[in-house]
């Protein structure tokens, strides 16, 4: 007859379930020292969690109040120069490498024509869009205004494109208001088509500047298409909600807004982000009204394309 295995029973009420182990040594002075080590290091990793838990807290209400004190208490101007400084101070930037992000490789396949076309990377950051058209056979230049960028786009880029340092709005005052401004190299110069990197028409904060870049643009690319990214909300959405962390920065701002004698309150379309600085988020009924205002048509594209928006202002019909 085959043996059978033994099966352990569950315990009849009022057994306690134990089961018949021999007794357990005492540890030794070794193991016992060990033990003690690893209770002190769990308490001890136990509050390295509490304590970064709160310092988190900690920042992320630091950054709301900063974000209310600049919203209310600097110039555009001033939160435009702020945001450049922003990002030239970040880290992060110089290491996002110098490949095309998945969702570009169908949208620039689609829209921009076949190399070597030139192409005019606007805020090329550390030159990622540039150096990775560059390296598929296009004759690339660029634009950007930090300068620690600049710096590394131009190692990255090499001699195989130019990258000059300038804002939207300086790029668009050359164009618009000093054409006959002395060694401007962008003056005459043409593209085929214009990039607006990663969120880069979003930091224009003036919807009149908006219109300056777009006719800027079309200037230096009149017969190609302008590829932007952009923050964007529906038409009919309501403002985020502003905790109180925003609010007190708010009312900071406010009593240093009265001090330097600024008028007026800062547009609901602004917002301050961590480490992008302040942003323009549209509609797309404006950027539709912008297209427009330069004889374009907008081709929004669609895919996994957060946090931003994308669209194609398509190039003006022939007459």
């Amino acid at each position: 007859m085959d043996k059978i295995a033994p099966v352990l029973m569950a315990p009849a009420s009022g057994e306690t379930g134990d089961l018949p182990l021999p007794p357990e040594r005492r540890p030794g002075w070794v193991l016992s020292a060990l033990l003690s080590l690893y209770g002190a290091e769990s308490v001890c990793y136990r509050g390295l969690q509490a304590a970064h838990r709160f310092g988190t807290r900690l920042h992320h209400s630091a950054q709301r109040v900063v974000a209310g004190l600049c919203a209310e208490a600097l110039t555009t101007d001033e939160k435009s120069l702020l945001t450049v400084r922003i990002y030239d101070a970040f880290p992060d930037y110089f290491h996002v490498g110098d490949t095309l992000y998945a969702w570009e490789e169908p949208w620039f396949a689609a829209r921009l024509p076949p190399p070597p076309a030139r192409v005019l990377v606007g805020a090329c950051g550390t030159g990622r869009e540039a150096v990775a058209l560059a390296e598929r056979g296009y004759r690339v230049d660029a634009v950007e205004p930090a300068p620690e960028f600049v710096t590394e786009s131009r190692r990255r880029l090499g001699g195989r494109g130019q990258v000059f340092r300038a804002s939207y709005e300086q790029l668009s005052a050359l164009l618009l208001d000093r054409p006959e401004a002395g060694r401007n190299p962008l003056q005459h110069a043409r593209y085929d088509a214009v990039i607006l990197g990663s969120g880069s028409l979003t930091h224009v904060l003036e919807p009149a500047e908006q219109e300056r870049l777009m006719r800027a643009l079309s200037q230096l690319c009149p017969e190609g298409p302008i590829l932007a990214s952009f923050f964007c909300d529906p038409d009919d959405a309501p403002p985020p909600p502003e905790g109180r962390a925003l609010r007190l920065g708010r009312r900071l701002g406010r009593l240093v807004a009265r001090a330097r004698n600024l008028r007026g309150a800062p547009s609901p379309r602004l917002s301050y982000r961590p480490h992008s600085g302040f942003a323009y988020t549209y509609t797309p009924r404006e950027i539709e009204r912008l297209a427009r205002s330069v004889g374009r048509e907008v081709a929004w594209e669609h895919g996994n394309m957060q946090p931003f928006h994308y669209a194609t202002l398509l190039p003006p019909a022939p007459p």
